[in-house]
């Protein structure tokens, strides 16, 4: 098959083992295609490849064309975090329910991988955020996000403090259990669950959704895509705070702190399959246009 994608990079769901037999048919596609095919280290225990071709996601988007993820959309997620500083386009096997991100299903996997090996696809560019907390005018921790950074009381019952400026102008203080900062992508997961807004991945925006807040007149707000974002937050009571992007637990984060988070300079490129339809997984996952029950 004369493709583009000559060396694909596949990266597996952790610490499972029911799919082993899609990782495996996957590969015999891939190699039918006279594709070179490279693992992570959760793959080789699905697959025997030599050592060579085992190694970390990072330095997977060094060496291959395309990068499948094979899992659902948390395995897609740190996928998207290991290939931000590069331009390796990604795509997602999902093994679960219908994901937003993962749209190949392994019962579809032939058919649809063939198309997109001979050049039918389709491709969207997706933003990304980039946090840094800053200490003492120092950067000390900085770490990417697809979906959304948040930062959220930690151990207590009780409410923090957070003041929130975008482009240097002061926003507001609230008193709330925190607040997600999210991307389009990320309006779909955590922020829909703050009562966030729905955002096309198309659009060049950020939302910033508090959680609980203690005013009900404080609602989501939604500013451009380029607008840099600084966050503090006072420990009323010594109430402690934590800061989470995607699925992952950043360092301490102390009251003094300045958490700064902006869009990457670099986009993430996704494939879908040619009749991929945003407005379709809506229905299906949110239970639009459900019939009533007689």
């Amino acid at each position: 098959m004369n493709t583009q994608f000559k060396q694909i990079g596949l990266i597996s769901k952790p610490d499972t083992k029911d799919i082993s037999k899609t990782v495996q048919s996957l590969y015999k596609l891939l190699k039918k295609a006279d594709v070179q095919v490279f693992i992570d280290p959760e793959t080789a225990h699905h697959i025997s490849l030599p050592d060579e071709q085992v190694m970390p996601p990072s330095s997977l988007a060094n060496r291959c064309d395309l990068i499948m993820s094979i899992g659902g959309d948390g395995t897609l997620l740190s996928a998207a975090r290991a290939l931000v500083n590069t331009n390796v386009p990604l795509l997602g096997i999902n093994l679960g329910r219908l994901g937003f991100l993962v749209d190949i299903s392994p019962t579809e996997m032939a058919v649809q991988l063939k198309q997109i090996l001979e050049g039918s696809f389709h491709e969207e560019e997706r933003i990304i955020l980039n946090t840094q907390i800053v200490r003492d005018d120092h950067v000390v921790h900085e770490q990417s996000a697809f979906n959304e950074v948040a930062i959220h009381r930690l151990n207590s019952p009780g409410l923090i403090d957070i003041e929130t400026y975008v482009n240097q102008r002061f926003v507001n203080a609230q008193r709330s259990d925190g607040l997600i900062i999210a991307t389009p992508t990320g309006s779909t997961a955590y922020a829909l669950s703050g009562g966030g807004p729905l955002m096309h991945p198309s659009l060049n925006a950020i939302v910033l959704v508090p959680i609980n807040p203690h005013t009900l007149s404080n609602r989501p707000i939604v500013v451009d895509g380029n607008s840099e974002i600084n966050l503090r937050f006072s420990q009323r009571d010594k109430h402690e705070a934590q800061l989470t992007c995607d699925n992952l637990v950043l360092p301490e984060i102390l009251e003094d702190d300045l958490i700064h988070i902006k869009r990457h300079p670099k986009k993430i490129r996704l494939l879908h399959p040619t009749d991929h339809d945003f407005f379709n997984i809506l229905r299906v996952k949110l239970d639009w246009s459900k019939a009533p029950q007689t």
